[in-house]
């Protein structure tokens, strides 16, 4: 129903904007990052919007570009995950940043955006990664790849690369197995991907399969 609202910014907090727009004043819920985005009361903005209706309300939400509605919508599709649980994902950091936890199966990283439990990062991860691995982001995920990479060559088993090493690790955390377990499921994953992949496998991939295994 609604695409955009433009108009001059009345009030804005760290959860909602108010737009008047031609003498209406469209209150909309929105994520932090957003909020951080927006200039002062006062000036003209644009916000991409999106109607979310239920049987008690119909809540308009505001978003600074169009690449977090878009991530805003995937994250409803998510089991369990509402509009509420979704603004929360994305109040946790940039919208590039945790999109790429997701598609490492980082879900750690997850959990410690406050709001976030065990059990939504598990969800999330394991149904949009495969999605945003496909798609990856427009801009900045050369630089959110380092950084990860960075994090996680931190705290690398023995033996393993970096990619392995997170592959195992998720695995032992989703799964609740020990460290033997996931990594002989996560070498079997990585042989078999190898086999029928041109390049190397994607973590999400390997840990799907690999969990299958223990």
């Amino acid at each position: 129903m609604y695409n955009h609202i433009t108009g001059t910014l009345d009030t804005k907090s760290p959860t909602e904007a108010v737009v008047d727009a031609n003498g209406v004043g469209y209150v909309l819920r929105i994520p932090l990052s957003t909020a951080t985005a927006l200039p002062d009361p006062g000036t003209r903005v644009k916000l991409f919007a999106h109607l979310h209706v239920t049987d008690d309300a119909h809540t308009l939400f505001g978003f600074a570009t169009e690449l977090e509605r878009e991530f805003f919508l995937q994250l409803m599709t998510v089991s369990g995950v509402g509009p509420k649980m979704a603004l929360t994902v994305l109040s946790g950091g940039r919208v590039q940043d945790i999109q790429q936890a997701i598609r490492l199966g980082d879900f750690a990283s997850l959990k410690r955006i406050k709001g976030v439990g065990d059990g939504t990062a598990k969800k999330i991860v394991l149904e949009l990664g495969k999605i945003l691995i496909h798609k990856p982001a427009p801009e900045a995920v050369a630089a959110a790849s380092s950084a990860a990479s960075a994090t996680r060559d931190a705290a690398i088993a023995p033996g393993l690369d970096s990619d392995a090493d997170l592959a195992m690790k998720a695995v032992m955390q989703l799964q609740q197995v020990a460290p033997d377990v996931a990594l002989q499921a996560v070498q079997r994953a990585f042989s078999e991907l190898s086999a029928t992949h041109k390049a190397r496998p994607i973590v999400q991939e390997v840990v799907q399969l690999a969990m299958k295994y223990t």
